[in-house]
């Protein structure tokens, strides 16, 4: 995998002809080059690629893909007011209606420079950083409200991208004003992505997001989510990623105000060969917030999954509370997991708890439902199924 972080640097300077990006973007691109250039390639040194493997971002896919055989286990909410869905794909963008007053949508290398946010980058989250050097795609949402007639909001992402061999870079920023609700669904269609989503949520705002990543056999998505969050925000995000060659997720929330709540739950489901990685990083850094992670894993066949979920408490974030609970099971002899809590604590009053578990399916539930008439392979469907739903939180 030598000459990764070279190629990216070559890529930047092969730009499409005909991009004229404002000065400031230009800046941003620079510095995350100078950045690149003195980390080194990721490889499983660093501790969030420890469990994977990093040499697949390097290979040439064989394109004869297959759906996994499993089906999602939330589905998109239909109930909503208002639905808007954008589909991302090689000529930008495109909308399902034309947008209303309440919510604004431009492509992102057109915003202007008091609207970017800035992600914090390092060796760990190298794969990540190469995104503000390349991305050439993605979009800037604002929510700004919702008509009184209007309950629910919806906006649905999809990525839908022809080129499967070719690496896309996406980058997002969705902000949802005060007091503003809104419902996010990200689903993955085709295409080999790099994905950096940032949200930023304004005091009182409330978001439902999902990601769902049931992807081709050989297709290979990294990601970086960023939520912000502000005084009294409320973020639910429920993550199902399955399937694949390789899937790299990172989620990192910030308590940038004090009330606020975040709430995740994600399966991970592995097949094949498949390599998933699952990261949680919840910042702590004002006081009186609550963070709750729950994750449930299932891996088969020859493929592997890491489950890390961490939670910082800063000097001075007294009342904050926090819960893991990471839970997995092998469904054959050849496949790994590997789940790993963490709790990093600078303050006194803390309510923490987390744990996690690895196993197989137990052998006397099995063996009572068999004993009620239903055969083995449906047994364990239900078992998996139950397993699943522990993590379902919207």
């Amino acid at each position: 995998m030598a000459g990764l972080i070279n190629s990216w640097l070559d890529a930047s300077k092969q730009a499409p002809e005909g991009i004229n990006e404002p000065k400031w973007l230009i800046a941003k691109r620079q510095s995350a080059h100078d950045q690149l250039s003195v980390l080194d390639d990721p490889s499983r040194k660093l501790e969030s690629w420890r469990y994977a493997d990093a040499e697949r971002i390097t290979h040439e896919l064989s394109l004869n893909n297959q759906h996994p055989d499993t089906k999602a286990v939330v589905a998109t909410d239909e109930s909503a007011d208002y639905t808007l869905t954008i589909r991302l794909n090689e000529a930008g963008y495109e909308l399902s209606e034309n947008c209303p007053e309440f919510i604004k949508v431009n492509a992102i290398n057109a915003i202007k420079s008091d609207a970017w946010v800035d992600v914090q980058f390092d060796q760990e989250t190298v794969v990540n950083l190469s995104n503000t050097m390349l991305f050439r795609h993605g979009v800037a949402i604002e929510v700004n409200g919702l008509p009184d007639n209007k309950k629910q909001l919806q906006l649905r992402l999809v990525y839908d991208f022809a080129n499967e061999q070719d690496w896309q870079y996406i980058r997002n920023q969705i902000t949802v004003a005060e007091n503003c609700s809104v419902k996010v669904q990200e689903k993955w269609q085709k295409g080999r992505l790099n994905l950096v989503n940032v949200y930023h949520l304004n005091a009182a705002a409330q978001l439902q997001r999902s990601q769902d990543m049931l992807v081709d056999v050989n297709a290979q998505i990294v990601s970086l989510n960023q939520i912000d969050m502000g005084d009294r925000a409320h973020a639910v995000t429920m993550n199902q990623h399955i399937g694949g060659s390789l899937q790299h997720h990172l989620h990192r929330v910030n308590f940038n105000g004090v009330g606020a709540e975040f709430k995740l739950g994600t399966i991970n489901k592995s097949f094949n060969n498949s390599n998933i990685s699952d990261l949680v990083e919840v910042n702590h850094y004002n006081k009186q917030n609550r963070s709750e992670v729950t994750h449930r894993s299932i891996a088969n066949d020859q493929s592997q999954i890491f489950n890390n979920a961490k939670a910082l408490v800063a000097p001075g974030a007294d009342q904050s509370e926090i819960e893991q609970d990471l839970k997995n099971i092998l469904l054959s002899e050849n496949a790994k997991i590997f789940s790993k809590p963490e709790l990093e604590v600078y303050a006194d009053e803390v309510v923490a708890a987390h744990g996690s578990t690895i196993g197989a399916l137990d052998e006397q539930s099995l063996f009572y439902l068999q004993s009620r008439g239903i055969d083995i392979e449906q047994a364990r469907e239900i078992m998996i199924e139950s397993f699943e739903q522990e993590a379902v939180v919207c």
